[in-house]
């Protein structure tokens, strides 16, 4: 995923569903700092994840089922857009709206997840490419240890949890 695909995307959300403002989680958040990331963990992804406005689910499932994954905006474009909802980044701090960086296109902001909270929700997620993303946006200084560490108070999970991302944390900044 590069910045002008997430562009189109951001675009193509606020156009075919009148919406102004749309949350961008997921690795292609990332752009919104980095638009010009080296190849590899950080483009990976052919998907944009989006929240709508007011976290509806209807609304997100219709932005699937329009842009998503085998649609024919994928098919024609190579990449596309995933409706998801708040229960996606259940890693990410209670407060991680409070820190979005906009992406504007064409009057329709996309509210993209802050790189600490995004690299958290990451490391909570804990699948080997989140994983992977981590460690590559930690190598290119994208947050700090520190920042996640103290964000990880901010996240609601078990305990248990919480001490194995502690450890994902350290092991993502340990090279």
């Amino acid at each position: 995923m590069y910045r002008n695909q997430l562009q189109h995307v951001i675009l193509e959300i606020g156009r075919r569903f009148d919406l102004k403002v749309i949350y961008i989680v997921g690795s292609a958040a990332i752009l919104a700092t980095m638009p010009d990331p080296p190849e590899g963990e950080l483009t990976a992804t052919r998907d944009v994840d989006v929240i709508p406005p007011r976290d509806e689910e209807h609304l997100a499932d219709q932005i699937s089922f329009v842009l998503g994954e085998a649609s024919d905006f994928d098919a024609e474009y190579g990449y596309y857009a995933q409706g998801v909802t708040s229960k996606t980044v259940e890693y990410a701090p209670i407060d991680w709206k409070s820190r979005t960086i906009d992406i504007r296109v064409g009057g329709i902001v996309g509210r993209c997840m802050d790189p600490t909270d995004l690299i958290l929700s990451k490391l909570g997620a804990g699948r080997p490419k989140d994983l992977e993303f981590a460690r590559a946006a930690a190598k290119l200084g994208l947050s700090d240890a520190k920042i996640l560490l103290d964000r990880l108070a901010h996240v609601q999970c078990s305990e248990q949890l919480r001490r194995l991302m502690t450890d994902r944390i350290k092991a993502s900044f340990s090279d």
